[in-house]
Order: C-alpha cells, then sequence, then structure tokens
C-alpha cells in the first residue's frame, strides 16, 4: 500500500503520517507548512520561539520522525494567498510520480477534493477523515441564535452553504469516510443515509500518560477546552447555577481560550474561570480534578475527554463528544442541552466517593483501548481495505 496523505495543518502531531511511515505505507505528505525534525529550520523555529514566546505554536509544526524527503509543503505564494483568503481552499502541486505510485489518497476532511480526478486518475481510492460532525456549523448557529448573550459570531449563509457543499462532495465522492466517533457516524448519515456503508470506526488516540496518580479535590468539576457555544459551556453554567442551591461546596473550573463576553456569562460564585493555560498547567488541572464534565455539541473525538480518562477521571460528557467510554462505568453520557441530566450526573458522582473511585479506575483502564500504538495499527489496516495491494 502506498498511501498519498494529504493534511492541511498539525492535527494529532502529524501522527497519521508517522504511522503510514512506520508501516511502509506513506508516498508522501502533502501539507500547508512544516518542517521536519532536526532540521535546520526546525532550529531556525526553536530559536525564534526562545526569542518571542508568539512564536512558540510554530512547533507545532515540527513532523516528528518523517524524513524531509517525505514532505511536500505549499509554496510560499501560496502560503502568502491562504493567509490573504483563509476560506479559500489551497491548490496543491501534486507531484507525478506520486499520483502514478499512491493506491490510497488519505485526505482531512476532503482536502484536495476539488482536484480528485487528478488524484484517482491512476486507479487510487480517495479516503477522507471525518474529523468532526459535519453539522457543527449549524450547531453553532443554533446556539448563538439561543445565547446571543455570549456574544459568538455565528457562520454567514455564504459560509454555511460552503461548509455543507464541502461536506456533500465528500460524502458523495470518498470511497471510504473514515469516523472517530459513532456520532460521526450518525452525522454522516443524517446527510446520506446510504453513505453509512462507507463510514468506518477508527477511533483516535492518545500519547498522554500521567507519571503521577490523580488527586483529587473532591467536588472540583473541570470543563477543559476553548469555551465555545459549540462545546456546551453554557449548558455547564446553568448546571453549576442549580448545583449552587443544592451542595455550594461543589465548584467548578473552567480551563481553555475563552472570549471577554464567554468569561462574563461564567461569573458565579462556585465558578472559576482559567482562560487558555499552558500544557503543564493543565495537566496539573486534570490531576486536581474530580470529574471532567463536557457536555459538548459536536465533536469528532474530544481529546480533552481522552486526556482526562488518562487522568484517571471520571467522565460527564455527551454522545457527541465522540469518546464512546462505557457508561455508567467509566461516567455518564447525558443527553445534548439538558441541563437537569447533566447536573444530576454531577451530583450523583461526586457525592458517591466509592462509586467516584470506581468510575476513576474503569477510565484509566479503558483508556487502554485508546493508546495511540493501537490507533496507528487500527488506522494503517482499516486503510489496507481501500488498497489495491491489501
Amino acid at each position: 500500500m502506498r498511501t498519498l496523505l494529504i493534511q492541511p495543518g498539525a492535527r494529532h502531531g502529524y501522527a497519521l503520517a508517522r504511522f503510514l511511515h512506520k508501516a511502509d505505507a506513506l508516498q508522501r505528505l502533502y501539507t500547508d507548512f512544516a518542517v521536519p525534525d532536526g532540521s535546520f529550520e526546525h532550529r531556525l523555529l526553536a530559536a525564534a520561539a526562545g526569542l518571542n514566546p508568539k512564536a512558540r505554536s510554530l512547533l507545532r509544526r515540527v513532523v516528528p520522525d518523517l524524513p524531509g524527503s517525505m514532505l511536500q509543503r505549499l509554496s510560499p505564494a501560496a502560503l502568502i494567498a491562504k493567509r490573504q483568503a483563509p476560506n479559500q481552499r489551497e491548490r496543491w502541486n501534486f507531484r507525478s510520480r506520486d499520483l502514478r505510485e499512491a493506491d490510497v489518497v488519505y485526505s482531512q476532511y476532503f482536502a484536495g477534493g476539488d482536484q480528485i480526478e487528478e488524484l484517482v486518475a491512476h486507479g487510487a481510492r480517495f479516503v477522507s477523515d471525518v474529523f468532526i460532525m459535519p453539522s457543527a456549523h449549524r450547531v453553532v448557529n443554533r446556539e448563538s441564535a439561543k445565547f446571543p448573550e455570549w456574544d459568538e459570531t455565528p457562520y454567514s449563509p455564504d459560509a454555511a452553504a460552503i461548509l455543507d457543499s464541502v461536506s456533500k462532495a465528500m460524502i458523495e465522492r470518498s470511497d471510504g469516510l473514515f469516523c472517530p466517533s459513532q456520532s460521526v457516524i450518525d452525522d454522516v448519515a443524517a446527510y446520506d443515509p446510504a453513505a453509512r456503508a462507507k463510514c468506518r470506526l477508527v477511533r483516535y488516540g492518545s500519547s498522554l500518560t500521567f507519571s503521577q496518580p490523580n488527586k483529587p479535590i473532591p467536588k472540583r468539576v473541570l470543563f477543559a477546552g476553548s469555551i465555545q457555544l459549540r462545546k456546551g459551556p453554557q449548558y455547564l453554567a446553568l448546571a453549576a447555577a442549580r448545583i449552587a442551591r443544592l451542595d455550594p461546596s461543589v465548584r467548578f473550573v473552567f480551563a481553555g481560550g475563552v472570549t471577554a463576553a464567554a468569561a462574563s456569562q461564567l461569573q458565579a460564585p462556585n465558578i472559576e474561570v482559567l482562560g487558555h493555560i499552558s500544557r503543564d498547567r493543565m495537566r496539573e488541572e486534570f490531576l486536581r480534578a474530580d470529574i471532567l464534565a463536557f457536555p459538548s455539541l459536536a465533536e469528532g473525538s474530544a481529546g480533552v475527554v481522552l486526556e482526562a480518562m488518562s487522568a484517571g477521571l471520571p467522565i460527564v460528557a455527551t454522545h457527541e463528544a465522540g469518546v464512546d467510554f462505557r457508561d455508567g462505568e467509566s461516567g455518564i453520557i447525558v443527553p445534548p442541552t439538558d441541563v437537569d441530566a447533566l447536573a444530576g450526573a454531577i451530583l450523583e458522582i461526586v457525592g458517591d466517593r466509592p462509586r467516584r473511585e470506581a468510575m476513576a479506575r474503569s477510565a484509566r483502564a479503558e483508556f487502554n483501548a485508546y493508546d495511540e500504538n493501537r490507533w496507528g495499527k487500527t488506522f494503517v489496516a482499516a486503510l489496507r481495505e481501500f488498497s489495491r495491494d491489501g
């Protein structure tokens, strides 16, 4: 199997490229901007990050364990054009050899789909990574209308139409659709019921581990991730208000990037808003929390849920959060937007210490199913189904 991988951005730390290269199945990684680990460019980025903290985010664009020869980037002119018009889809300059030799094209959410005829002209199969529920933009618009005080900008009709057009083209034209959770498969099927036959459940994994055991502060409820309506903090804030009347000792901590308008909606005696914090500080919060509450309305597979499980935290989350943990064992799954169910699940866990401890053990044990090595083997094996050689 030879796979041409199209991945704008640094999603998963380029894990898919690493998995394919390790399996000797990567033809080439096509991305917008990245540098090989240990290269001269890497050293320049590291020096820049040392001088200017704002440049540290660029270190995410370092591709580990992949030779520079396996990397094809957009030209500087194309990068400038993308920066000037971020909503325009990239035009990729694919090498003729890669088009001839690749028998699978793996694309992050139909990246390169505008050039699909070129990509499959030599018989390659086209597989898309559906990394988020296709209806996510509709959720944003619905919630921004319901909660205008959060001052979150909805998608314009034109932008929403473009997103739907891309999703429909991806679902129709891809030979395979790799989905990280059952909620994504269900959402794809809402666009086209027949597309279920194309879907493969390939759960994402995580390499995060905690050498220290979780030492929870009882009744400390953590929300982690960017604080935006799609992720449900508005419903957790409503649940916190209800819980304050029943048990004011339960404390809620929101850790993640937050706007001034959103922060103002989270002002309450039992809520602490940390805002954006460092990776090390976030690890500390996982180790201090009693549970993770993540009532998201549209994800692919929420990495913060996996991180919390690896730390040994019971989870209260929706099915739409995209991690299909064992309901009632590693945590409690609640319906989206259901404030009563959310508040009840939180009180049920934090108020029953033996059950909380049993759920913590179950969550940590279940996290083993999301080990990065297992993810890599599952991903490569599933992709071979679409290869001529198998």
